[in-house]
């Protein structure tokens, strides 16, 4: 019995001492695991600090930064570039359709002049056939001219774009972009006038060679009704 006491008081105090022990360690656990969760808060907190300087922010911009007259004299600016751009576009168009009219009326001439110089030459069938080739040449001079005379209406229409343009820039403050958008309409209008001076040559040179075919078939005529005249009053006598 007495060893029956012994070993229960034993194992009750090793129970006891057992049981405050849990409480303990449990304590512990709780602190270890605080412990272990302060750096990880840190690093966390310290690596969403170096997150959000990582992002760009963009300045928020001030909002009169830039004035009313700045920006219009911008805008403006661009208006008389855009214009300019299509100006000069229209004006190689527009001049590349006149060499081309200007290119089938001088072939016309040449058709003209040769005709002329084989009148009273040649039999009806190689005048047909003659008249056929510069009847095919008319028609393309006469297509030729329809296409400049289209391009010519927009090309009007872009000079006056940017010679509004230009009077906007100039009216807004843009000195330089006026002043630029003026020089560029007087230069394409003297290219245009160049190339238009040569047409108009060429076509005083058609009417020329037009006007001495009926001159040469007219005599050509007078001289074939002359012929039976001559060879009646022959007769007569």
């Amino acid at each position: 019995m007495a060893a029956l006491r012994t070993w229960l008081s034993r194992s009750v105090s090793s129970l006891l001492r057992h049981g405050r022990c849990v409480p303990a360690a449990a304590s512990l656990r709780k602190r270890c695991l605080s412990e272990l969760g302060r750096p990880w808060r840190k690093a966390v907190a310290l690596g969403f600090g170096v997150t959000l300087c990582a992002v760009p922010i963009a300045q928020r911009s001030e909002p009169h930064s830039l004035s009313n007259d700045t920006l219009v004299r911008r805008a403006v600016s661009l208006v008389t570039d855009s214009t300019s751009t299509f100006l000069s576009q229209t004006t190689y168009a527009l001049i590349e359709a006149i060499t081309e009219y200007t290119k089938a009326v001088y072939t016309l001439v040449s058709l003209y002049r040769q005709y002329t110089s084989l009148l009273g030459k040649m039999n009806s069938q190689e005048e047909d056939e003659v008249w056929q080739v510069i009847i095919g040449a008319r028609v393309e001079m006469t297509s030729k001219q329809q296409e400049y005379l289209k391009l010519e209406t927009t090309w009007m229409t872009a000079v006056g774009l940017c010679e509004m343009a230009a009077e906007a820039a100039y009216q807004a403050g843009a000195d330089q972009a006026s002043v630029t958008a003026r020089s560029h309409i007087q230069l394409v209008k003297s290219q245009v006038q160049e190339v238009r001076q040569l047409s108009q040559n060429a076509e005083t040179k058609l009417a020329e060679a037009q006007t001495q075919e009926l001159r040469q078939k007219a005599q050509e005529e007078g001289d074939e009704g002359s012929e039976p005249e001559q060879e009646a009053y022959l007769r007569e006598d």
